[in-house]
């Protein structure tokens, strides 16, 4: 009989990885113990949750090596080790016995091969989810008077640091990053510049997020206009974990109290800045717009294709096919959605549901029967029109910024010798790395100011000709170069390019 075991442990702390390899050892010596078993590498699942097994990869490939024969019995030390959810447990257990692999549980003493396994079975993985569950709420009151108390949960934000454990954990300030904040907010309110704009200036001037990463878009920039915590402001709970079983989390919407403190920590903007800016922000209709934006723009035709005989919007609707391996992307009416066809609502529409594929060839259709060059040309000369001639100003003006910051250092350090706080061999080495670091930004610069618009232009117009040239249909030159469908059925459809 090949023989092996399972183990998990529901945090990655030292304790318990300790655990895991005394479970390994036990379960292997266990296994060679028996002269009729051989043993099979087992599998171990560390820092998850026994409440669902969706993210215990070892778990999911043991079913899948059981299902090709691998083994024929599984060890493992109790139900709850097993699987903290009933309908999970029972679920699984029955997969592998239909499969003919047992399953023992050595601590609780049972076989599903046993002729009141089953029944065992259900008894125990109950009461180990009753367990779970009021872990679960043991755990969430504890975390609900800590943030009482100040406490700071959650995940890493740009300009702060946790400092304390328990009970002192406390947000401070990280200086470099604050400023990275504090000239956010300046460029949205003082220069009222957009989201966009402002992610991509803080792209080009490498500044990292604040979990490290070069990229910047609209969505984190709003993030941190929208954060209480930089006026010195803590609100927690904003999301919550209904559901113990799937850990799945929603934002809170009313459903439990928010935990919030007024002037819990240093703040690293003003309150007067920050409330100017959630006023400017309800102006601009920002958020709105964001949360439309995740809809149209979702995919090359969302929010470009019009019914021609109700003139609605068409909305997405994809469907799988019939062996569910594929998906079919469609396009249907929404009115027609909402409300049907004439014949049983005045206010319908007859329109029909139309596949993504033929949209594709209309507007292939399209390019290839519009002049190349004129889309060249037009695209060329729209898009031109639109640069912004002063963005080249105003990288250069945040180098020039940079360049000074380092220098500005530099001063502080020769200052910090001659007071006779740090040595000359700290000096040589601190000012070592700040002048390469000026170097480089002044390379930069110096980049940037050979850089003319007409080297932008014929960019431009490079990759234009690019897509206009294209073949076969892409979502980038649709998303380019579309204006607008006006589908009137499945063989004819106006197709507006930009122009």
């Amino acid at each position: 009989m090949k023989v092996t075991a399972y183990c998990r442990v529901s945090t990655d702390t030292d304790d318990q990885k300790n655990s895991l390899e005394n479970q390994a050892e036990y379960f292997k010596a266990y296994i060679e113990a028996v002269p009729s078993w051989e043993y099979v590498a087992m599998y171990v699942d560390e820092g998850l949750s026994g409440t669902s097994t969706k993210k215990r990869e070892n778990f999911n490939r043991m079913l899948a090596d059981a299902h090709a024969g691998k083994f024929d019995i599984i060890l493992t030390k109790e139900v709850s080790r097993f699987a903290r959810n009933t309908v999970d447990t029972l679920q699984y257990t029955r997969e592998l016995k239909n499969i003919g692999v047992e399953v023992r549980f050595i601590t609780d003493g049972f076989s599903t091969f046993d002729k009141d396994g089953e029944l065992r079975l259900t008894i125990i993985a109950g009461l180990a989810q009753e367990e779970s569950r009021r872990i679960s709420e043991r755990v969430r009151f504890g975390q609900k008077q800590s943030m009482k108390k100040g406490v700071v949960f959650g995940q890493k934000i740009l300009g702060y640091r946790r400092e304390g454990k328990g009970h002192a954990t406390q947000l401070e300030i990280i200086p470099e990053e604050a400023e990275t904040v504090r000239l956010i907010f300046h460029k949205y309110l003082e220069e009222s510049k957009g989201l966009t704009t402002i992610a991509r200036e803080m792209e080009f001037a490498e500044i990292l997020t604040g979990y490290g990463k070069p990229r910047w878009d609209a969505t984190a920039v709003l993030r941190i206009l929208s954060n209480e915590k930089y006026c010195g402001d803590l609100k927690q709970r904003k999301f919550i974990t209904p559901n113990f079983l799937t850990h799945e989390t929603k934002r809170n919407s009313g459903e439990e109290e928010l935990i919030i403190i007024k002037n819990n920590h240093t703040p690293i903007i003003s309150r007067e800045t920050f409330d100017k800016t959630q006023a400017e922000i309800k102006r601009r209709g920002v958020s709105e717009k964001l949360e439309k934006s995740r809809y149209t723009t979702r995919y090359a035709f969302s929010g470009k294709l019009k019914c021609g005989i109700c003139g609605s919007n068409y909305v997405n609707r994809n469907t799988k096919s019939t062996n569910g391996k594929r998906i079919i992307q469609r396009w249907r009416c929404a009115n027609s959605m909402k409300n049907g066809t004439t014949s049983n609502n005045a206010n319908g529409c007859d329109s029909k549901m139309i596949r993504n594929e033929i949209l594709e060839q209309a507007f292939l259709s399209a390019i290839k029967a519009k002049n190349k060059d004129e889309i060249i040309k037009d695209c060329t000369s729209i898009i031109s029109s639109v640069l912004d001639e002063s963005q080249l100003h105003t990288e250069q003006a945040t180098l020039k910024k940079r360049i000074q910051q380092e220098s500005n250092r530099i001063t502080r350090l020769i200052d910090l010798r001659i007071d006779g706080e740090i040595t000359k061999e700290e000096l040589s080495h601190k000012r070592e790395a700040l002048d390469k670091k000026i170097n480089a930004l002044k390379a930069r610069l110096h980049q940037q100011q050979a850089t003319t618009t007409k080297t932008t232009r014929d960019k431009i117009k490079t990759r234009i000709k690019t897509l206009a040239n294209a073949e076969t249909f892409n979502e980038e030159i649709a998303r380019e170069l579309l204006e607008k469908i006006i589908i009137h059925n499945k063989s004819r459809c106006e197709v507006y390019l930009r122009d």
